[in-house]
């Protein structure tokens, strides 16, 4: 059993998390993978391909795109506890449109597509809230684009 009371305090106000209850986020919490990362890891490398929502608890990273000819390399955010990261190619055939890399340690929780579809195979709400949560996020997001 996870004992997801040390992820609360940073993770409680994660707009992926919202509107879960006890269960269901120990429910999450243990479909999930639990990775630490030293400064300076690549968490995502971009061009590659990994079918996951990684949910940062820990630490700081930066979202790095790299031009296509590898010459220039731009940070385009950076990253703190509660943000969710790698949901394009989640959703998508498609690799990684940037890096993320870990500024400094870093522990995050990856929910890969097998355990994703296990929760929504379950009969419980967890796979429905967090689908509706990611939504909102990546509406967010849009809406910070267009700003």
């Amino acid at each position: 059993m996870i004992d997801i009371h040390p992820f609360n305090i940073p993770l409680h106000d994660s707009p992926l998390l919202k509107d879960l209850d006890e269960q269901e986020l120990r429910t999450m919490f243990e479909h999930m993978e639990h990775l630490c990362y030293e400064t300076e890891s690549m968490i995502i490398e971009q061009g590659t391909e990994s079918k996951g929502l990684w949910l940062l608890s820990e630490g700081c990273c930066e979202v790095i795109r790299t031009s296509l000819d590898g010459s220039k390399s731009q940070v385009l955010a950076m990253l703190g506890p509660g943000t969710v990261f790698g949901e394009m190619s989640f959703f998508q055939q498609t690799d990684h449109s940037a890096s993320i890399k870990a500024v400094t340690q870093t522990t995050v929780h990856k929910l890969s597509q097998k355990a994703f579809d296990d929760l929504g195979n379950n009969k419980c709400n967890t796979a429905t809230k967090l689908l509706t949560n990611l939504v909102r996020v990546m509406a967010d997001r849009m809406q910070l684009m267009d700003k």
